[in-house]
């Protein structure tokens, strides 16, 4: 049961209500359906903090969004999908009155709502934007985006209590557009699973594994495969994610002008299935051209693959810890980084996987990102002193 605002008021035991305010709750939202949900679902753990979920629903299977918080409300879209336009969200943000807000995605309806509320209540709200203040990102349907900055999105960030980065690769960017709200310096959690057994393989695999776009760099991944696949017969490559616009189509097309042999498209993989396909794999390879974070090197780790990704994701502690390379987007440099990797013994991939989720395990469990979050929260609202981990 919601109570209005003008009702007596909930937090007398020092509670705080949280509104996660969402986007697409769909398992096609890519990492952003994974950091929502372990942020909720690991600040349901602190009695002091109440956490809602409000977010539009997946039009065709509205029921995967009550896995994304304890508490969650879904939201029927009208007009077109990519304004996420949800009417009755702004009513039910009212009922809920939270203390704080948390937006998790920029350029949607959702941006709008929370500023409204804002001019109204004046109630402080953080922003995450999820790599979406990227220069990438904001190139990509640049004049939609400018658009939209000058009704609502430039007010909106220029009024946030504060603006969550998830490294300080995406602080930097938030600078660069004289972005001038404290900056909290979060990374998203990895749910950090039982490792299953590895299954006994003659065969050795690399993998990508994340939404098949032209960000992601799959272009150049094809043509440093062809470069290394005569040269390392016992290899194979898989190519999962889901298809974005029908880049996929275009990839298949590339692969037989490259008349490549073995190269697989697995198609989207969730859950269980995605854990048993990494732990069928031997090296994981991201060659992106923008992340915030870049939740799948995250997950690869986890599950004891050690990865190759360019200098255009925040992982330089791939070097660091011994876990992987972090190279230039450079397609002469990634067939080479390549080829070296695939000569090393299983044996020594597999310690290089190891290192990987030790290191992921100390700094990215739920456990430490809901905590520090929760003291973002907890300061946005007058509660504590500034934390460490927020600058301003």
């Amino acid at each position: 049961m919601y109570h209005s605002k003008f009702e007596q008021p909930r937090n007398e035991n020092n509670t705080i209500v949280v509104a996660l305010l969402t986007a697409r709750m769909s398992s096609n939202a890519g990492g952003l359906s994974v950091a929502v949900q372990e942020l909720a679902h690991g600040l349901d753990d602190f009695s002091d903090i109440e956490t809602h979920v409000l977010g539009t629903q997946d039009p065709f299977d509205s029921s995967v969004a009550t896995s994304w918080g304890p508490q969650v409300q879904g939201f029927t879209v009208f007009g077109p999908a990519s304004l996420q336009w949800a009417p009755a969200m702004a009513l039910a943000l009212d009922r809920l009155a939270p203390d704080i807000i948390d937006v998790q995605g920029l350029w949607t309806w959702t941006s709008r709502i929370s500023l409204k509320h804002w001019r109204c209540h004046r109630k402080p709200y953080v922003i995450s934007p999820h790599g979406m203040l990227d220069p990438w990102a904001r190139r990509n349907s640049a004049w939609k985006k400018s658009l939209f900055a000058a009704f609502v999105e430039t007010e909106h960030l220029t009024n946030a209590r504060c603006l969550r980065a998830t490294a300080e690769m995406e602080a930097s960017h938030f600078r660069e557009m004289h972005l001038r709200a404290p900056i909290a310096i979060v990374p998203n959690a990895v749910s950090i699973s039982v490792l299953q057994p590895r299954p006994v393989r003659q065969r050795m695999q690399a993998l990508f594994l994340s939404r098949i776009h032209p960000k992601k760099g799959l272009d150049l991944l094809l043509k440093a495969w062809a470069k290394v696949e005569d040269e390392h017969p016992e290899w194979d490559l898989v190519i999962a994610g889901i298809d974005e616009n029908g880049h996929e189509t275009e990839l298949k097309k590339q692969a037989e002008r490259l008349s490549l042999d073995r190269v697989t498209f697995f198609g989207p993989v969730h859950g269980a299935a995605k854990e048993a396909l990494y732990r069928r794999s031997d090296l994981f390879i991201l060659p992106t051209h923008a992340e915030n974070f870049g939740l799948v090197i995250a997950e690869a780790l986890a599950q004891e693959v050690p990865v190759i990704t360019t200098t255009n994701a925040p992982w330089s502690g791939l070097v660091d810890k011994r876990c992987g390379w972090w190279i230039p987007l450079n397609p002469k440099q990634l067939a080479s980084t390549m080829a070296h990797a695939m000569t090393l013994p299983r044996e020594e991939l597999q310690a290089m996987g190891a290192r990987g989720r030790v290191w992921i395990e100390a700094d990215f469990s739920p456990e430490q990102v809901s905590a520090k979050m929760r003291e973002v929260y907890l300061w946005c609202t007058g509660r504590m002193k500034r934390p460490d981990h927020v600058y301003e």
